[in-house]
């Protein structure tokens, strides 16, 4: 029989509910004090949503944890959604540190014409996930001129998430205040990039609706 871990929570997913998800660093270790690890979190968020497909109404980042509101769709459930955001990030921040091999140079060519033969869909997954290996190498990049010599510990998340299903409309207003306020409860730099009222980023945020 399969254990949980001592911090496994047990999940009630709602059909198209919203939930507002914490997630924090293992320690809460800082590792968003550094600028290029943040600007990989945004590319993991990003790629994560195109691949999981949900929905998302806010975010903010801070230096040791991060806060979403976000609706799955009928494919992956919440806990789906935070599996894929952890652990895609956890490898390839690993690999801008260097702890995990570099992505090869280009998405294998046996796999492109793979996807590709499933026509625009699959053409576009391609597209993605190949754009997003070479992002991630340019950051491992600008890490490497950045810190020649200092090493970073390996990076982890804390076991699981926590999360807090949206109740109504009030609620959910509530959570978005929460997000857009956080910074300035932690006393970040003014500011602050990493969050959804930055226009840079309006790529990644929906729509808002219940």
């Amino acid at each position: 029989m399969k254990k949980k871990h001592r911090d496994s929570q047990k999940r009630i997913y709602f059909e198209d509910a919203v939930y507002f998800v914490t997630c924090k660093t293992k320690d809460g270790y800082p590792y968003f004090k550094e600028s290029i690890f943040c600007d990989l979190f945004v590319e993991n968020l990003r790629i994560c949503k195109k691949l999981k497909g949900f929905y998302l109404y806010g975010w903010v980042l801070l230096y040791n944890h991060f806060h979403l509101l976000v609706r799955p769709n009928d494919e992956f459930n919440v806990s789906e959604v935070m599996f894929s955001i952890k652990k895609q990030f956890s490898h390839d921040v690993n690999r801008v540190i260097g702890y995990n091999q570099k992505y090869p140079d280009m998405y294998p060519p046996k796999a492109r014409k793979r996807l590709r033969a499933f026509g625009g869909v699959g053409a576009n997954l391609c597209e993605n996930i190949t754009n997003h290996q070479i992002c991630v190498n340019k950051l491992h990049t600008q890490f490497l001129n950045k810190y020649p010599s200092e090493l970073f510990p390996k990076f982890q998340w804390q076991l699981s998430y926590h999360d807090h299903y949206i109740r109504n409309d009030n609620d959910f207003d509530y959570h978005m205040d929460y997000m857009i306020w956080n910074p300035d409860k932690h006393k970040m730099p003014n500011n602050w990039k990493y969050i959804l009222t930055n226009p840079d980023y309006d790529d990644l945020v929906d729509e808002i609706g219940l």
